[in-house]
């Protein structure tokens, strides 16, 4: 057998059934939010931060790198207008007519130290002032450190490559040409420009070998850097060979193209500080979406756990006995899908179905309480009589089902029915009690397909009908006897979607009499199919079939449609529509009845469900909480058939039930049985203690409604007041409201 198959043949253990084992894949919605939705949330949230992090540093390189290029382009002006101011001053001084008189003509030193040297030990627009002839040798010179002889080279660098540009210029502009430029002295580097002393009146043009050169120079001292940092409103510079990290620097550069040095500042940095600003309050906005979006996830989180928590239960709840811990009828065949392999499409399975005659009466005698321990203690005898080795599952209140697949299933099936019923031959001890219960077991074989696994559990059905038929306590094994009334059924199941289809059913309603007034209070919708095409069937015929087949589903929601909408236009009319178990399994049930009232207009307040005790017997907590739903949404419930089966006082307090609908069995002939009537009595002194409304089914004679009457039912039901009637029949009866009431006595 598949490793598969040995995982679902223990659910019907007994560790399975108390430890109520799952069966099957189950997703886990934890791990599906926190892979689909938290992650890629939190992920998103941290490309967001990063991305509005990275924009702000973007932000902030690109204000630094602004300033950065203000700086250097401001620097560069400053170290630019003092080469240039100088060059200008030079030329100025050097196109002088007395300067070109004391130096040509007639040398005069102290004509030069008085117009130049002083000007240069003052320090002002030079601090140096030097005339040389065209070799460079000094004939004057005077600086803020004292005075100068020698060669122009002696005290400044590169002087040949300010000669030769000189004398270029020269050559293109005449001696009104002055070079100046940066150069290296003894006090450091300083602007240095040189022009051609001629006159302005007039004067012939100097040969190149008698000029004479006036040399100015400034030097960049504190002062003058001071200078620069206040008039172009720059981070004070030093001048330096290397650069810190973190300065920037702009080159100095000589007239020979060396480079002497640098000027070297801190940057301002604006990006910085508006940085640190932009990101404290980014950073709180952040923090803020971050909060709300760490409460929204969590939030989520504990509502997707809630969710996941209701959707186990209901799952759980869906595919095992509330009561037992076995595998329902629909767990069962959910678990015979998954063992027929996909690819082989077919597998042999056998199927023993038990029905155990008996409990209804265990249940009325003691209680349900103690019906439900003989089912518990029940179902531990089977597991055990069968080891375990098959598919353990209670298909209904008095009903379990033996399955298991593969070439050997029918040999083990039909030994484990004959254990079965061997071991059901001895009472069985719950508690103080010793309880016997009749047996009987239909077994069925079949090669069955996926789609097609309801097939062996229907035939097993069929041959436990024939068991318990033909006196039970024995088992039946399904044959060919029985295929024709299997098709039968599945003939009339055929014909009963046909007959929806085609629009053959109809309802009547049986009014429902206020014995004191003689008014009709409300009706019961009651299905037919007196329009059938192959004739009239009765609802004792085509309902069952229904139900197997889980047709009653759309047989129910179309009673239901019709009914309110005929029935819409009786504002004071109570309606009563009875509820299926199998349309109760259904979870979209409550949703379609809702879509109906709104889709008819019908209030609910007026709409009465019907349902018996096989639903709340099968699952007590999901028709607890479908009950309790409808009721929230002004919907009554009545609990149908009362006095029959299981039905006892204990579903009254267990329930939230409107109105108790006491069965035939119970008012038939009620005036002559004590036993009945002191039944009947002890339910109403209980069902008007707790609130609850009473109607009487079947009541068809005088006799029977004085008895109910003096027992304190007041609302009846039956062939005394009125057979079902069509629609049109119940508005003329409530046109005229005289329903012939006989009352007795």
């Amino acid at each position: 057998m598949p490793k598969i198959a040995n995982v679902l043949l223990a659910i019907g253990s007994r560790p399975a059934r108390n430890k109520r084992e799952r069966s099957g894949p189950r997703a886990s919605p934890l791990k599906t939010f926190t892979y689909w939705v938290a992650l890629p949330t939190v992920l998103v949230y941290v490309a967001i931060c990063a991305l509005v992090l990275f924009t702000l540093a973007l932000m902030t390189s690109e204000l630094n790198r602004i300033d950065a290029d203000r700086g250097e382009k401001a620097i560069t002006a400053a170290r630019d207008s003092l080469v240039r101011q100088l060059g200008e001053i030079t030329i100025d001084e050097a196109t002088w007519t007395e300067a070109y008189l004391n130096t040509y003509v007639d040398f005069n030193p102290a004509w030069l130290d008085g117009s130049w040297g002083t000007t240069a030990r003052q320090g002002q627009s030079f601090d140096t002032a030097i005339v040389t002839d065209a070799r460079g040798e000094i004939l004057f010179g005077e600086s803020n450190h004292g005075p100068l002889s020698g060669n122009i080279s002696d005290h400044f660098g590169a002087p040949s490559a300010i000669f030769t540009a000189l004398g270029k210029a020269i050559e293109t502009m005449g001696d009104d040409a002055q070079v100046a430029g940066l150069s290296t002295g003894r006090a450091g580097i300083a602007a240095l420009a040189a022009a051609v002393i001629h006159g302005n009146a007039g004067q012939v043009p100097v040969p190149s070998a008698q000029r004479r050169v006036l040399w100015m120079a400034k030097h960049m001292d504190e002062e003058m850097l001071r200078e620069f940092s206040q008039r172009f409103q720059i981070p004070r510079p030093r001048l330096t060979h290397e650069a810190l990290p973190g300065e920037a620097a702009a080159p100095l550069i000589d007239a020979s193209g060396a480079r002497i040095g640098m000027l070297a500042w801190h940057p301002l940095r604006p990006g910085d500080p508006a940085f640190v600003n932009a990101a404290g309050i980014a950073s709180v906005v952040l923090l803020a979406i971050g909060f709300l979006t760490l409460t929204v996830l969590t939030a989520f989180r504990r509502s997707v756990e809630r969710r996941a928590e209701s959707e186990e239960r209901d799952w759980y709840n869906a595919r095992y006995d509330a009561v037992t811990g076995l595998l329902n009828r629909f767990g069962l065949e959910e678990s015979l899908v998954r063992l027929i392999p996909r690819k082989a499409g077919e597998t042999e399975i056998a199927v023993a179905l038990a029905g155990f005659d008996g409990l209804r009466d265990v249940a009325s005698s003691y209680g349900q309480e103690t019906a439900e321990k003989l089912l518990d203690r029940l179902a531990d005898l089977i597991d055990e009589a069968t080891g375990g080795h098959a598919i353990f599952a209670r298909t209904g209140p008095d009903e379990f089902a033996l399955c298991r697949t593969g070439a050997d299933a029918g040999a083990l099936i039909r030994e484990f029915a004959g254990k079965v019923l061997a071991l059901m031959s001895e009472p069985i001890a719950v508690g103080d009690l010793r309880l016997k219960l009749g047996t009987s077991i239909g077994v069925a074989e079949a090669v069955s397909a996926r789609d097609s696994i309801a097939d062996p559990v229907e035939m097993a059905d069929a041959a436990l009908q024939r068991a318990r038929e033909t006196g039970g306590n024995h088992v039946i094994v399904y044959d060919a006897s029985l295929k024709e009334e299997r098709q039968r059924r599945l003939a009339m199941q055929a014909d009963i979607r046909r007959g929806l289809d085609a629009d053959e059913f109809d309802l009547e309603y049986q009014p429902i009499v206020n014995f004191d007034s003689g008014v009709v209070v409300g009706v019961e919708a009651l299905l037919r199919w007196n329009r059938r095409t192959g004739g009239r069937m009765s609802p004792g015929e085509f309902i069952p079939a229904a139900e197997a087949s889980g047709l009653i589903e759309d047989l129910g929601l179309f009673a239901l449609r019709r009914a309110c909408g005929d029935t819409a236009r009786f504002a004071s009319l109570k309606l009563s529509v009875n509820v299926s178990t199998v349309q109760f399994r259904s979870p979209t049930l409550l949703r379609r009845i809702h879509a109906i009232l709104a889709a008819t207009a019908f209030p609910p307040e007026r709409l009465q469900l019907e349902i018996t005790e096989s639903f709340l017997l099968a699952q007590p907590e999901r028709a607890k909480a479908a009950i309790e739903e409808l009721r929230g949404r002004g919907i009554a419930i009545a609990l149908d058939d009362f006095g029959t089966g299981f039905s006892s006082i204990g579903y009254l307090r267990q329930f939230s039930f409107d109105r108790v609908k006491l069965d035939r069995s119970l008012v038939d002939e009620i005036d002559f049985d004590p036993v009945k009537a002191a039944l009947v009595e002890s339910t109403m002194v209980f069902a008007f203690a707790m609130g609850l409304a009473v109607t009487a089914e079947g009541v068809e004679r005088p006799e029977e409604a004085a008895t109910l009457t003096r027992l304190g039912c007041r609302d009846f039901q039956g062939f005394l007041f009125s057979r079902p009637l069509p629609l049109e029949a119940l508005e003329r009866l409530l046109d005229a409201q005289a329903v012939p009431v006989r009352k007795a006595g």
